[in-house]
């Protein structure tokens, strides 16, 4: 009887300790935070003087106490402009909070397909938080050789592309997934997805099937509120399940990276709305499906250190 007591209190011992941990909120690693000073020599030219809310400087002591207030224990930052000299910037700001800032994502756009690409790749990946670049300025006219082969170098060496839709397609991305299947790519913020409360665009709809066609392309489920074509955008999140539903019927469980696109998002809502906005989606799709948007998708594709 007694032995028999003991393991039923086992049990239920296990049982409580599963509950609580399974009732325990999910830790972040937000994948796109940006940082900025408006007094480095090529600035950020997107934002405009007269944007009260972002034109300020955004730096690690504005950022660290919002991180902590919200679980985010690991972020990955992406280059705010297409400065050459802000990729070692990005990294040096950070380096004294490698726990929090695990990840930078620089910007090569300027250099891909030239001599100095190599070069510049080789001495920011000495720091090994350089997971990878952004490319957010598209080449004129067809994709060279020269370019084909710096993507086939970073992919060789294990990094990542971030496309900002805008100047690049989503059948630019196709077609590149296609010819390097080996590089690990990510479409930021849906995608470039454009809402405005109405259905989605067919055109877009039908690029966006085709590309994550490609298991190579990851999607990042990020800057929701600056997707919206008026700002400050809604808050509901019946605005966002038609994009939501989208993502996650291509791309599934395994291909989806949260990211906040922190400060933009102060033009809508504080950063416990986005976390809010997000986690209400996915919620519904299960406690693991939710871990793995939160970090662990973003531990295998960024290859940055698991948390504790």
């Amino acid at each position: 009887m007694l032995r028999c007591a003991s393991i039923v209190l086992l049990l239920n011992f296990l049982c409580l300790d599963l509950s609580a941990e399974e009732s325990a909120p999910i830790p972040i690693i937000d994948c796109h935070v940006h940082l900025y000073d408006l007094k480095r020599p090529e600035g950020v030219t997107w934002i405009k003087p007269d944007n009260k809310t972002l034109y300020r400087n955004f730096l690690p002591q504005d950022h660290e106490p919002i991180a902590a207030a919200n679980n985010v224990r690991g972020v990955v930052i992406v280059q705010a402009g297409q400065s050459l000299p802000d990729n070692q910037w990005n990294l040096d700001i950070t380096a004294n909070n490698k726990r929090l800032y695990r990840g930078v994502v620089g910007n090569l756009s300027t250099i891909i397909g030239t001599h100095e690409f190599k070069r510049s790749l080789d001495k920011l990946c000495e720091d090994p938080r350089y997971v990878g670049y952004r490319l957010s300025g598209r080449p004129q006219g067809k994709f060279t050789e020269a370019f084909y082969q710096d993507l086939e170098y970073t992919a060789e060496r294990g990094k990542t592309v971030d496309f900002l839709l805008g100047d690049y397609r989503l059948d630019d991305v196709s077609e590149i997934a296609q010819r390097i299947p080996k590089l690990r790519i990510i479409v930021d913020h849906f995608g470039g997805v454009i809402l405005d409360g109405k259905p989605l665009a067919p055109e877009w709809v039908k690029s966006f099937r085709a590309v994550a066609m490609h298991k190579n392309v990851y999607c990042k489920v990020s800057a929701l509120y600056g997707r919206f074509r008026e700002q400050p955008a809604p808050t509901e999140e019946r605005y966002y399940t038609p994009v939501m539903d989208l993502a996650w019927e291509c791309f599934g469980e395994d291909r989806l990276i949260y990211g906040s696109d922190w400060p933009v998002t102060e033009q809508t809502a504080d950063y416990a709305s986005v976390v809010k906005l997000t986690k209400s989606y996915f919620d519904n799709k299960g406690r693991a499906a939710s871990e793995k948007l939160f970090h662990k998708n973003a531990v295998l594709f960024y290859q940055i250190p698991a948390l504790d």
